[in-house]
């Protein structure tokens, strides 16, 4: 019975973040779909009021429940692309749908597909679909966002042609050779034989990615399985052809990257101009339907008669560039051509933010113009009475410079310095977004605590309110006398459960198994949990490179119970002696602050903030390759193109152990920048973990599935990772 409890238990958490609710359509159909999603709209959800949990495990209150979640976090990006970009529209759904049990020796079920249609669910001789949209959000392009009918050469021949758009110029680095797992009938890696998303697979409106491939429509569509493998494209890094990116984990039902916007269809009833910031709603509801497969019709649950539907959260949020780059506080006298470009949208009838924002694209292009010896806006004109492209060139798409792996562009280009002559690589966008703006404003707190997280990262609130918004409109901290974590809310402030006070009193109350880290930052700045009132955690007290400096010491052989090699179970001056830093530096990573400079600036060299996005850092290591002489053994494909030969996905492993192919003189382990110029940014050596803090249960899996995402005998990252009975982590 242990094992089923526990399952249950988990079940019954994943139930808070949904409802059954009536729905009386046959969602297959898009116009249905839209017919039903108003329906559960007004249907009334019963908002979260605590566990929903059966009085007897073994009478669970529904016949099915379906998990839902999207697992890269707050999305953070515009919907304007017509002038530039940092960041595609990408949101999914993901979900699992569990059998509930009844009766004493039952146990619940986690529900696949049919192994010939990874659309159809099976429970036994019963075949159904999965329908998803989200409430009052059944659209994208046109007035939410710009981005299918803004042009852009794809294919470099000087024509538009058919699917010549920015939707399908973004993913032209992934490829498949056959489907989205990864199959590859021929083993090669040449150029010829690889479909390329928006060139052999374009992207359909309003559509996912792998919309082509995979249908994946924002309205219409059912969640398809992924299976064994997981999803999974290829990337090219600049030194290894056919780098697998798992897009989604095994054993999931998803949508991949829809283009959610956050505007419901009710606040977007107008043109796009006349949108206000108010109208953004980050937090918007997805919901996830069980129908017949053959008839279309809903799934009525047996104990109330109604049909199965569940809701979740899908986050989409804007950034606040404008709060900064709309006006002089980035501006200053220098640049000015913002205002030209804020006086022509003022006079088309746009509101105050959209002019703003379209300023602010103009003005990020001259600065970085200026700054770093581009020409994006060589030919725009702001005497062009033009609404279409005002840049006179295609739109700026950092990531065709700068290398990103969020979304698997591991290349930059690279450029000559104009100081030296020589040729160096474009830094990885994350390190130079980050390092340019933490140096030049680092906005810190009375805590010493940078606010320059949510200088950039939005932080709106659902009901539209910007009282208390932590950012000022012309792009000064609003708590620089106070405290960060005392702002009204949004993405993280107040309702994550690291910076919620009321943790232990609103229906968790979980206990934090924390590690000595975990105890450190309890008793030092987060103070919940302990009986102290405190705020919580702030942005930078995970994202650090401590969290780097622990797993590059990782050689686990059982995550969960940190078996193996590994700092996280030590104490605090273990800790220190095994990085090779004193307790003073120990404390000043746990906790980074803004050390000011004479201009006001953060310091380099002195500030653990800046350190985390820094050139000079320590990066972890990918892998061990085979070596030839003084350099890496490679091999050449059909393209000429160089391939390094790795012999080991774990870094630590024991390199005596492995056999070298034949004309290799040894084998080494080697950092993530030799492999990607995106370094280990968004990647499993570069992001928080749970393990940091926490021992386990609250611990991520093992990694290895989604490589080099992650790696064997190292922690996961969450999203990747699942926990009893094969639930995702994400799905409670």
């Amino acid at each position: 019975m242990g094992r089923n409890v526990i399952a249950l238990t988990a079940l019954s958490v994943a139930v808070m973040a949904g409802c059954t609710t009536q729905q009386h359509a046959d969602t297959a159909a898009p116009e249905e779909a839209v017919k039903a999603v108003k329906h559960v709209a007004s249907a009334g959800f019963k908002r979260y009021q605590g566990p929903i949990v059966a009085a007897d495990p073994s009478k669970p209150k529904n016949d099915y429940n379906i998990t839902i979640n999207y697992e890269l976090g707050m999305h953070c990006t515009g919907f304007d692309f017509t002038y530039c970009c940092v960041l595609p529209p990408y949101n999914s759904v993901q979900s699992q749908v569990i059998k509930t049990a009844t009766g004493k020796k039952k146990y619940p079920e986690m529900l696949e597909a049919d192994e010939k249609d990874p659309a159809v669910l099976v429970d036994g001789k019963k075949r159904f679909k999965l329908a998803y949209g989200h409430v009052d959000n059944t659209y994208a392009e046109g007035n939410k966002l710009k981005y299918w009918d803004v042009t852009y050469d794809v294919n470099g021949d000087g024509k538009y042609g058919d699917n010549e758009n920015v939707a399908n110029a973004y993913f032209t680095h992934l490829y498949v050779y056959k489907d989205l797992k990864g199959t590859n009938p021929e083993g090669t890696s040449a150029d010829a034989k690889k479909a390329f998303v928006g060139i052999q697979i374009p992207v359909p409106r309003d559509n996912g990615p792998a919309g082509a491939a995979v249908a994946s429509p924002l309205n219409g569509g059912h969640l398809h399985y992924t299976g064994e493998v997981g999803t999974k494209v290829f990337t090219k890094s600049p030194v290894l052809d056919n780098v697998p990116i798992v897009l989604t984990n095994p054993g999931i039902w998803d949508a991949l990257g829809l283009p959610l916007t956050p505007f419901t269809d009710s606040a977007a009833a107008k043109d796009l101009l006349e949108l206000v910031e108010t109208d953004i709603q980050p937090f918007q509801e997805a919901w996830v339907s069980l129908m017949h497969a053959d008839s279309g019709k809903p799934v009525l649950d047996s104990h109330n008669g109604r049909p199965i539907t569940f809701v979740g959260t899908n986050p989409i949020d804007v950034p606040n560039c404008a709060n900064c780059h709309g006006n002089e506080t980035a501006n200053g006298d220098k640049y000015a051509l913002y205002k030209q470009e804020k006086a022509f949208w003022k006079g088309l009838g746009a509101s105050d933010w959209i002019a703003n924002l379209k300023a602010t694209s103009v003005s990020i292009l001259e600065m970085h113009d200026d700054h770093n010896g581009t020409d994006f806006l060589k030919n725009y004109n702001p005497n062009s009475r033009s609404t279409d492209n005002r840049l006179g060139r295609d739109p700026v798409l950092c990531q065709k410079c700068h290398a990103d792996n969020v979304i698997g562009v591991l290349q930059s280009k690279s450029f000559k310095d104009p100081k030296t002559g020589k040729e160096k690589v474009v830094p990885a966008l994350t390190e130079a977004i980050h390092s340019v703006h933490q140096k030049a404003v680092p906005m810190p707190d009375s805590q010493g605590r940078t606010a320059a997280c949510q200088g950039c990262h939005p932080s709106h609130r659902q009901d539209g309110n910007m009282d208390m918004y932590p950012i000022t409109p012309d792009g000064k901290n609003a708590y620089a006398d106070k405290d960060n974590r005392d702002a009204a809310g949004g993405c993280y402030v107040g309702r994550d459960v690291h910076s919620n006070p009321g943790k232990d009193t609103d229906g968790v109350e979980t206990p934090e198994h924390l590690n000595a880290i975990g105890e450190w930052m309890q008793a030092n700045v987060s103070g919940i949990g302990n009986d102290k009132g405190g705020k919580g955690l702030w942005c930078t007290n995970c994202h650090s490179q401590l969290s780097r400096e622990l797993y590059q010491r990782d050689n686990l052989t059982n995550a969960f119970k940190h078996e193996g090699k590994t700092l996280r179970n030590k104490s605090l001056s273990e800790i220190a002696k095994g990085i090779g830093i004193s307790m003073d530096k120990l404390k000043a990573m746990m906790d980074p602050k803004v050390v000011l400079n004479d201009k006001g600036e953060d310091t380099p060299g002195k500030s653990e903030i800046l350190h985390t996005w820094a050139k000079d850092r320590m990066v972890p290591d990918i892998a061990v390759i085979a070596l030839k002489g003084d350099g890496p053994m490679v091999n050449k494909d059909e393209d000429g193109d160089i391939n390094v030969v790795p012999l080991s996905a774990n870094p630590a492993v024991d390199i005596a152990s492995l056999k070298l192919p034949e004309g290799a003189t040894g084998a080494a382990a080697v950092p993530y920048d030799a492999a990607t110029h995106g370094r280990d940014y968004w990647l499993s050596p570069g992001q928080p973990h749970c393990a940091d803090c926490h021992e386990a249960p609250f611990v991520e899996g093992q990694g290895g599935v989604a490589f080099p995402i992650n790696q064997p005998g190292k922690h996961s990252l969450m999203r990747y990772s699942k926990g009893h009975a094969g639930l995702a982590c994400q799905s409670c």
